[in-house]
């Protein structure tokens, strides 16, 4: 836990910026890259574990870019850290050299997509649900893959380089 300032950050010691930057940030968007059907196609053990782990990667990543969803289903800012006593082992983009991500900048074609992604996540992967039609499906997940990939290089631009790239 370290503390979080008056501003909301909560910086990191170097080595685990570089971490975060170089390790943990390239995993999860190779979890969320490397989806190439949902189980609902072909449906296996296998198929079904690997989209969900893009789909908790994909909602990580959107968490940590400040992008969250509210209960109507319209994204909302999640630039707050989760604190006790001011004390979180949250991580956000500010704290790793990045920028969040704001809302206003975004497009009704982006907005769209990655507020049906988060509901879908937290349906589909976060709670246990029934008859939620949460529609978490392929296109919905091909929608929002390439544009979370997008911001994470807009909000990192120095690091995007060497980091996995969306794949159509």
């Amino acid at each position: 836990m370290r503390p979080v300032t008056r501003l909301g950050f909560a910086e990191l010691p170097e080595d685990q910026q570089k971490a975060m930057l170089n390790e943990h940030i390239p995993y999860r968007l190779s979890l969320l890259r490397d989806v190439n059907r949902p189980p609902s196609i072909q449906p296996s053990q296998q198929t079904n574990q690997a989209f969900e782990a893009g789909v908790v990667s994909g909602r990580i990543l959107l968490s940590f870019l400040g992008i969250g969803c509210d209960r109507s289903s319209a994204l909302k800012a999640d630039q707050k850290h989760d604190a006790k006593d001011d004390k979180t082992d949250d991580v956000k983009a500010p704290d790793v050299g990045g920028k969040f991500v704001e809302l206003g900048n975004l497009s009704q074609s982006d907005k769209a997509p990655l507020a049906d992604f988060i509901r879908g996540a937290h349906k589909a992967c976060a709670h246990f649900t029934i008859g939620s039609d949460h529609q978490l499906n392929l296109e919905t997940y091909a929608k929002a893959g390439p544009i979370i990939f997008r911001l994470m290089a807009e909000c990192f631009p120095n690091n995007a380089r060497s980091w996995p790239k969306w794949i159509s």
